[in-house]
């Protein structure tokens, strides 16, 4: 049976659950389906009282081993990872006895970049005997289907620069910045680096209050999609109200992000939200 066939009966998932309002989405979608569910949320991260659906148990990182511990005991060997996670310190970890053991693997996967760190996570479930699954492979109507979301669609000038901004985060793909580029007047404003998604869009928006930039009117697409090489069961590139409200207040056009590789959540909501902005919000495949 496919990830997304579950029915009831089938073993418990497993979600470990960060930030944001994703993870309590797909609990909700898992829960209509009759699917038994356990939610480890992690502690200063996920927000437990946002849960209608589940299990919910909260657990800090340096507690990973009773995590385990836990879901051995359930018998449960599928995980789902949704939701925003701060990247700690490997000294902030503040690991219990029972998570020592890993202590050595992780103090190499803190080397190198987000990439290398998330890859890492899926090698250490997966040599631990799970098996990780992406949300859209057990939900994928939380992403973003082919086509408008509402009721406005690109024209043919935002055509273009959507598929130059596809194109440029291809190329990026091997330096292991953001999932977002913000195109305009022909060329790019910004790149997403460090600093997340929304905080690219205010710095557009901050551009042109201060004159420095001049957007005009019905220019200025936001593109999102996930990195080539990237693992898209452990990072997904999401996008959601705050970020077309940060569009629509930044003064562009609309949004591109690739169908089926980034979350969306309610797609009705947002489309309805998009009209509201008089924004287009496009899947492209």
């Amino acid at each position: 049976m496919s990830a997304a066939g579950r029915q009831a009966g089938d073993p418990a998932v497993a979600l470990i659950a960060g930030g944001g309002a994703y993870p309590a989405d797909l609990a909700r979608i898992l829960a209509q389906r009759g699917q038994r569910l356990f939610v480890a949320a992690v502690d200063g991260a996920a927000d437990p009282s946002s849960f209608e659906a589940g299990e919910v148990v909260t657990y800090r990182l340096g507690q990973l081993g009773r995590v385990i511990e836990e879901l051995r005991r359930r018998d449960i060997t599928d995980l789902v990872f949704l939701g925003g996670l701060p990247r700690p310190s490997f000294g902030a970890l503040r690991p219990e006895v029972s998570t020592l053991k890993y202590l050595p693997y992780f103090a190499k996967a803190f080397q190198g970049g987000d990439d290398h760190l998330l890859s890492a996570v899926v090698r250490f479930f997966e040599g631990q005997g799970f098996r990780v699954l992406g949300p859209h492979q057990v939900a994928p109507e939380l992403t973003a289907p082919a086509g408008p979301l509402g009721q406005r669609a690109a024209n043919g000038e935002q055509r273009r620069l959507i598929e130059r901004g596809f194109s440029l985060l291809s190329a990026l793909s091997p330096f292991d910045v953001g999932q977002a580029a913000v195109l305009a007047d022909h060329r790019v404003i910004a790149i997403e680096a460090a600093e997340g998604t929304d905080a690219t869009i205010r710095r557009v928006g901050e551009l042109r209050a201060a004159g420095r930039l001049t957007i005009g009117k019905g220019d200025g697409v936001l593109i999102k999609a996930p990195k080539d090489s990237q693992d898209l069961r452990v990072d997904m590139p999401a996008i959601g109200p705050d970020t077309l409200r940060h569009v629509a207040e930044a003064g562009l056009a609309g949004i591109a992000v690739r169908a089926g590789a980034v979350l969306v959540g309610d797609r009705l909501r947002l489309g309805r939200l998009a009209d509201e902005l008089g924004l287009f919000v496009e899947g492209v495949a």
